[in-house]
């Protein structure tokens, strides 16, 4: 059975397939290699939707780097296709299945929470990179649960699961990956997010929450992803520094 990325119903409620975030997203990375000293000749985006993200992120990768965008979504690659470049290359594509090609670098952004067998995903995806770059949201914190925000969040986002930070990471690990470092990423803060009265009324606590009891305001009030950098336990040593 086709899935809602290929029938083109989550187009309906996502026209844009979240290109908007895509900026921010690469930001976010950025960040984070930034801090990390990762040989970068490949990179894939696995889930790419619109291809902002690998856009984006491109000035910040060697000249040398080739990226590469896999979807399963025809809608999602049809935009994304705008952004091709000779290092830049988007394709309709089921990564498991026809990535022939051990990455660099592999990106899943706000990807696994959409897999029905996220666990089985994860753990087949190990082969296909030496790095990898989950960026996860934290669906589950008292205030979403207070507004059945979960309810919405699999209507409109397509969310089949969801996580705090610490099953976040504890996922990625039973799955058979070393987390080297992680952080929160303040998604309330992009203009997606501020376009909700609510979401703005809320910003202060988040911010000064935040600032002074991260882990705590983050499970109190969400507001926050987790970005976090992993590599497969099993692969050779790996020369982040």
């Amino acid at each position: 059975m086709m899935t809602m990325y290929e029938t083109g119903d989550y187009l309906e409620t996502n026209p844009d397939w979240h290109d908007e975030d895509g900026a921010w997203k690469a930001e976010q990375i950025a960040g984070m290699l930034q801090d990390h000293d990762i040989p970068l000749a490949t990179v894939a985006d696995v889930g790419c939707g619109a291809g902002r993200v690998l856009k984006t992120l491109a000035p910040h990768l060697p000249p040398e780097a080739r990226m590469f965008g896999f979807d399963v979504a025809p809608a999602a690659i049809a935009l994304a296709k705008s952004h091709e470049s000779p290092q830049l290359h988007f394709e309709t594509a089921d990564f498991l299945a026809d990535a022939h090609e051990t990455f660099d670098l592999v990106l899943l952004m706000d990807v696994f929470e959409h897999v029905p067998d996220y666990l089985g995903f994860l753990e087949s995806l190990r082969g296909h990179g030496r790095h990898f770059m989950f960026h996860i949201p934290l669906d589950m914190n008292m205030l979403h649960v207070m507004m059945d925000h979960q309810t919405k969040s699999r209507a409109q986002a397509g969310h089949l699961h969801y996580f705090s930070k610490s099953s976040a990471l504890l996922t990625l690990e039973h799955a058979g990956y070393e987390v080297v470092d992680w952080r929160y990423t303040p998604v309330y803060k992009t203009a997606k997010a501020r376009r909700s009265v609510l979401k703005r009324l809320i910003e202060g606590p988040r911010a000064i929450g935040g600032a002074l009891f991260p882990d705590f305001a983050v499970r109190l009030l969400g507001g926050c992803s987790v970005l976090a950098l992993a590599r497969p336990r099993s692969a050779e040593p790996s020369l982040v520094a």
